[in-house]
């Protein structure tokens, strides 16, 4: 797939957007779309610990970027991890997402599924602006804050589902605004199918709750499990005196 890139020039041109967003798109082959033949950076890219992350195998989403891109490097908190993840030969080091420094510039920077995690959301984004150029883009991922199977979750089982080191809900229009007091700009956004479903289980009306929340999400994209946003740096607008 090829990734498209927009002129939001307002909050309610991206909203309007997100809102008839359509299809639904694969999470990693987004990601690979954003990858192939370029410089890459992956923060975030050891999939909870490095033993989850060598038993995906070739659905290990830094496992795929390393087969198409032209170079990758990983950063991830980590540490141990990253360092038994280097002996098996994959690129990865060990870094602070809200604050890091590797010296060089970036075709792609992926962030998956790791600003739902951070405790400083403008720190991050600094940071990664640091590492891109005018060319260069950055595809961030994240659970949404509306998905209808969380509502369905919380009706039947009293709970809703989220990592217990998630520090943070985003919908589109949190994630634009956050976006917005950085150096980069929101210039694409997608609805996209993860790994993760959220289903009511082990309930007499569990097929009837799950039928409805296909159901909603077909009618409504606000209510979809996952989105991403792709961004580039701001245009700098020359004045004159």
């Amino acid at each position: 797939m090829k990734i498209e890139q927009c002129d939001f020039e307002t909050l309610q041109t991206f909203l309007n957007h997100a809102s008839k967003a359509r299809p639904v798109v694969d999470k990693n082959t987004l990601i690979r779309s954003a990858c192939e033949g370029v410089t890459v950076l992956d923060i975030g890219s050891i999939d909870h610990n490095w033993k989850t992350a060598l038993e995906l195998g070739d659905a290990w989403p830094f496992r795929q970027i390393s087969q198409i891109a032209k170079s990758v490097v990983g950063l991830d908190l980590l540490a141990e991890d990253a360092r038994i993840l280097r002996e098996h030969g994959f690129n990865i080091v060990h870094g602070n997402a809200e604050n890091f420094d590797l010296g060089r510039q970036f075709d792609t920077i992926i962030c998956g599924d790791i600003i739902e995690h951070l405790s400083n959301i403008g720190s991050f984004l600094n940071s990664i602006a640091r590492h891109m150029g005018s060319g260069s883009i950055c595809v961030i991922t994240t659970p949404n804050a509306f998905d209808i199977e969380q509502t369905m979750l919380a009706l039947f089982h009293g709970r809703v589902a989220a990592n217990a080191q998630h520090t943070v809900w985003l919908d589109p229009q949190v994630m634009y605004e956050a976006v917005s007091r950085s150096p980069l700009s929101i210039v694409g956004f997608y609805w996209i199918r993860t790994r993760f479903e959220r289903k009511v289980r082990r309930f007499p009306y569990a097929p009837l709750a799950n039928f409805i929340s296909d159901y909603i999400r077909r009618k409504r994209p606000i209510c979809n499990r996952d989105f991403a946003v792709v961004l580039k740096q701001k245009r700098v607008t020359s004045t004159s005196g």
